[in-house]
């Protein structure tokens, strides 16, 4: 993908902002619900130059390597689709007790606005944004609220 010199300047700069950074979280980013897929290879690539280490599979494996971090994105969801169908995961045996979860660290992101689109302006984007969710101590791109959500359990 050929990217401007703008866009080619922020992902620099969350490159920069993530070099001293050794211990990179787990991150289970959850395509579908039924059945529950995790983060595909166009995914774990945004991931991966978002700070973090992707997780891909089933519900089986995020169970069996127990996330930092969960981020519900199925399908071209609006976060308000999302949450209509979080029951589901909620329900799955054994989500409540992984680590994401027991350390507030579930989020709902807006997947048709973000993560469905394979425009270049997108791309950089869904970076961004999965950087403020990954270390949000770090980045504030503004994100939050309209692109994402915190989810409590």
């Amino acid at each position: 993908m050929e990217l401007t010199e703008e866009q080619q300047e922020r992902i620099d700069i969350i490159h920069h902002k993530l070099k001293f950074i050794e211990q990179k979280p787990t991150v289970a980013c959850i395509i579908n619900l039924d059945p529950l897929i995790l983060a595909d290879d166009n995914l774990i690539e945004l991931l991966s130059i978002a700070g973090g280490t992707a997780i891909g599979g089933t519900a089986e494996t995020m169970l069996q390597l127990n996330p930092d971090i969960i981020v519900l994105m199925p399908g071209n969801n609006t976060i308000a689709q999302s949450m209509t169908e979080i029951d589901q995961l909620l329900q799955l045996p054994g989500f409540a007790d992984l680590k994401a979860i027991k350390n507030n660290r579930f989020y709902i992101a807006d997947a048709g606005q973000y993560f469905n689109n394979a425009e270049a302006d997108n791309f950089v984007d869904s970076i961004e944004l999965l950087s403020e969710i990954i270390y949000p101590k770090q980045f504030i791109f503004g994100h939050e609220g309209q692109g994402w959500i915190k989810f409590s359990v």
